[in-house]
């Protein structure tokens, strides 16, 4: 059980400002499992305080408290999530995810951990776009009830010709307002090393095949190269660093650096067991 007091300033402090002060305390009221395990007995009285009493402060910190942020979606827990608010449907799971990492809008970094979800600056610029722009369309609740009323065209309860036209008409009016709308700037990541051709920096872009390396300057200088985004492990076979790769479909698994002289693979992190 536990308690909280408000203690009121006395009459003649009305001049200062207004402070709410809590005190948190417990008192055992059932044993329970304390009766067998009395050792993780932690209990904290409360003191007796009276309306209109005044109280002298012994000590006053400070303490700054920074709450958690949530953990980033993986796929089970995205796939848990859209079937939590009714999006989509298990034949429509795979796709959504796999459209999500094909367009570049997110990816598994090693740094999130677990197989995790990072946005990309292309998915960050994507998300900002639609929210400034379709945002009673880029969201939870239309997504719903569009999903509820191809269901209703499916199972013969309602004409889908109807169903479009309360759709698109005002999306196309949208649509065409949105056509000269200053065009987003996708953010570049930047890193220590320098152009060979120019001597500007190089920059880490998004194009249709995932990261590469540009020049900073880019028109004006076109010098580009691919982009190894290194996980931190060794090759268990040659000792070459690991890095992320791509199939020709897209798929993320991780080889040797030193492909083709070493032709070591895996399709997840656990499977190389030795940190640099």
């Amino acid at each position: 059980r536990s308690a909280d007091t408000q203690i009121n300033r006395p009459t003649d402090l009305q001049s200062f400002p207004t402070y709410r002060f809590k005190a948190n305390g417990s008192v055992v009221v059932f044993d329970g499992f304390l009766k067998l395990y009395p050792q993780a007995l932690s209990e904290q009285k409360l003191p007796v305080y009276s309306q209109g009493e005044v109280l002298e402060a012994e000590k006053i910190e400070g303490i700054e408290h920074e709450t958690t942020p949530p953990p980033r979606y993986n796929e089970a827990s995205l796939i848990a999530t859209l079937e939590e608010k009714g999006i989509g449907r298990p034949s429509t799971y795979a796709p959504i995810i796999s459209t999500i990492e094909e367009r570049q809008y997110v990816e598994k970094s090693p740094s999130t951990g677990s197989g995790r979800f990072a946005p990309t600056t292309v998915g960050v610029a994507v998300n900002d776009f639609l929210v400034k722009n379709f945002s009673d369309i880029d969201d939870i609740p239309f997504t719903v009830r569009m999903e509820d009323s191809l269901d209703e065209i499916a199972h013969g309860k309602r004409e889908w010709k109807p169903m479009m036209k309360e759709f698109y008409e005002p999306f196309a009016k949208k649509l065409e307002g949105v056509k000269n709308a200053d065009r987003v700037k996708i953010a570049v990541e930047k890193t220590n090393e320098n152009c060979p051709q120019c001597g500007s920096a190089l920059v880490i872009r998004v194009g249709r095949f995932g990261k590469f390396l540009s020049c900073s300057t880019f028109p004006k200088c076109k010098f580009t190269k691919s982009f190894e985004e290194e996980t931190g492990l060794l090759c268990p076979l040659d000792k070459g660093k690991v890095i992320l790769k791509k199939t020709r479909r897209g798929r993320r698994f991780y080889g040797c650096s030193n492909y083709p002289a070493c032709k070591f693979a895996a399709w997840k992190l656990e499977e190389i067991k030795r940190p640099v």
